[in-house]
């Protein structure tokens, strides 16, 4: 049995959703106008990422770049990769952002190695004025589901043996629906909120250091039972096929 863990990225590794500040400041209104949409269940995920990407026009490149490289992180977060490492745990970054600036603020902080998935956001040819055409893809969209363009619960499930005890730290809208199927819960904001209401066990936290200290307990006294209610929610979404 070996612990796996899956960490959200906006607002939970970075002190804001840095997907957002990214489309307000350079793509304006159009962008917030797209995300009104989605809300609104008028948009799926995936459209409403492409009307942003849209809205971007000719992006500069090196304003862009500028700007996600100073964004903040959770100080402690360096701390907790190095948590895992000496601990031989498997962690990885699961996000509906875009890969692009979770790449770019990851370097800025020196952290290097870390497996992340995402969306992929792929930027052209920079011109004489040092800007870009940009485009955006989704290579890890469910089919079936609309709520969000990188699915974090199938990629979570793609990399978790039977035997293994899955957990996930997140805060936001989109880890609601990974948290479900995960056995170990991390959570604060937003999905702190939808696990009261769930009735989905989890820890409280407000930084990744706090993250370091209950996951030293739970390892020290052999502590990682699976959650009744995530296991049948996996066997049953692998029967399904």
């Amino acid at each position: 049995m070996a612990l796996k863990l899956f960490i959200d990225f906006d607002g939970t590794i970075t002190r804001q959703d840095v997907g957002n500040a990214f489309f307000r400041r350079f793509g304006g209104v159009r962008c917030d106008e797209a995300v009104r949409e989605y809300r609104a269940g008028a948009l799926s995920a995936a459209e409403c990422f492409e009307r942003e990407v849209a809205a971007l026009g000719k992006l500069d490149v090196i304003e862009a770049t500028r700007f996600v490289r100073g964004q903040e992180i959770d100080s402690s977060f360096k701390s907790f990769v190095e948590f895992c490492r000496n601990r031989h745990l498997e962690f990885y970054i699961v996000s509906d952002g875009l890969d692009y600036y979770i790449r770019e603020i990851l370097e800025a902080h020196g952290i290097s190695e870390v497996s992340y998935f995402a969306n992929a956001f792929d930027i052209g040819p920079v011109d004489g004025d040092g800007k870009s055409n940009t485009t955006i893809r989704f290579p890890f969209r469910d089919s079936e589901c609309t709520r969000c363009a990188c699915c974090k619960r199938n990629v979570m499930l793609s990399l978790a043996g039977d035997d293994d005890v899955i957990g996930y730290v997140g805060e936001g809208y989109s880890d609601q629906c990974p948290a479900q199927y995960a056995d170990l819960v991390f959570a604060k904001d937003e999905l702190q909120k939808f696990c009261q209401r769930e009735n989905i066990s989890y820890y409280l936290y407000s930084s990744f250091s706090e993250i370091v200290d209950r996951l030293s307990t739970l390892l020290e006294k052999q502590i990682l039972p699976k959650r009744r209610r995530a296991e049948v929610m996996r066997r049953a979404l692998f029967a399904r096929g």
